[in-house]
């Protein structure tokens, strides 16, 4: 993914995570419904320890945004961290206020505009949070029929998860050049 700083959607403002984010991450993921549905964050959430995630990912480079709403701030992170085979999977947590509202499929459009060189994405939700599916099939995922096991920190035990793959997919531009270099 290219260096991109700032994503700006008609209503939300993606950007880099900055330590100061740490609060507003622990207010958000310390609410059991919002950290249940995560496999990595774990329940409380201290601050210290949301700290400590926005500077594994600044020094990994990993490709995670902060998801701002006008005159509210911090909402939501999301991202793609790579895999051990080299893929990247997309995850994304808002907070409970902010349910239903479309923030997630509309942070997930404009996070994925950006991200297309990526290539092929993975995804999952577990089963228990069948709304994550849906935002997911609105961006081009779809099901791989495996459903496996996942642990969840706040959980503290494993949970069944669905699986989803969206196909890389190239930019325009990349493929009417490859077109009429044919």
């Amino acid at each position: 993914m290219r260096h991109v700083r700032e994503i700006e959607t008609d209503r939300l403002k993606l950007r880099r995570l900055c330590v100061a984010d740490g609060a507003r991450i622990s207010q958000w993921t310390s609410d059991p419904a919002v950290a249940r549905m995560t496999c990595r964050i774990p329940l409380p959430h201290p601050v210290v320890a949301a700290e400590g995630f926005v500077l594994i990912t600044r020094a990994r480079r990993d490709h995670v945004f902060a998801v701002d709403l006008r005159d509210e701030g911090l909402i939501g992170v999301i991202g793609a961290h790579p895999t051990a085979t080299g893929a990247h999977e997309i995850g994304y947590w808002f907070g409970r206020p902010f349910w239903g509202q479309g923030y997630a499929s509309e942070a997930l459009s404009a996070f994925l505009s950006e991200a297309e060189d990526l290539g092929a994405l993975e995804a999952g939700h577990f089963v228990d949070n069948p709304a994550s599916g849906r935002v997911l099939e609105k961006a081009g995922f779809a099901y791989t029929g495996e459903q496996a096991l996942k642990f969840s920190m706040a959980r503290g035990q494993s949970a069944p998860s669905r699986r989803m793959l969206r196909p890389a997919v190239r930019r325009l531009d990349e493929a009417r050049r490859a077109a009429h270099a044919g």
